[in-house]
């Protein structure tokens, strides 16, 4: 009888460690599907119209993760990819820049690569992001034209992807830090698109 109640205490916390790891690091399964600005929500339109001129290879896409819509606009300015996101309602997330490992600050990339490797015996940085999350008063357009005139003064989320081997098993992730290089949260990625790096 204790062995069963044993047993069964075992399994329920084992049950219960799987599901919260499972809730800590969510799978990221992205669709993307490119569409013109005329099938974006009305309200987020009006931003493109105040872009600035240099702004080039602009292109709009609609994405499904899951249970989850959203748009997004990507385009090149002064030499960086950017991306604009907006929830199915239109109402703007955030602004992600893509940027280079050298483009980091130095204390940022250092802490950010402590918790890598504490937490895996390789890695590699397949992308990195600097992402403006909107949360002001200020306008959303407002918003996105001082990202874009003001990037190097704000502070910034970095998003990255990272192929991580642990136990001779590599696994690709989503990892956001804080503008200090804290660690936020994770989530798995399909490596698809990233089979060169997993060797």
């Amino acid at each position: 009888m204790r062995k069963t109640c044993f047993k069964n205490c075992l399994c329920l916390s084992l049950l219960l460690l799987l599901s919260w790891q499972t809730a800590s690091c969510q799978t990221k399964d992205e669709k993307e599907t490119r569409i013109q600005l005329e099938a974006f929500p009305k309200i987020a339109q009006s931003h493109f119209n105040s872009l600035p001129s240099k702004v080039k290879r602009i292109r709009f896409y609609k994405e499904v993760d899951g249970e989850k819509e959203s748009f997004e606009s990507k385009f090149k300015f002064k030499k960086y990819w950017h991306s604009v996101e907006f929830d199915r309602s239109g109402n703007l997330e955030d602004i992600e820049v893509t940027v280079k490992k050298r483009d980091l600050p130095i204390p940022i990339l250092e802490q950010i690569e402590q918790y890598l490797n504490e937490r895996s015996s390789k890695f590699e940085l397949v992308k990195i992001q600097e992402q403006y999350v909107y949360g002001t008063d200020i306008p959303e357009t407002n918003f996105l034209n001082y990202v874009l005139s003001n990037r190097s003064n704000l502070s910034s989320n970095y998003e990255m992807i990272v192929a991580m081997k642990t136990n001779s098993s590599w696994s690709l992730k989503e990892l956001t830090f804080n503008h200090e290089g804290q660690f936020l949260n994770a989530r798995n990625l399909q490596p698809d698109s990233y089979e060169y790096i997993m060797y």
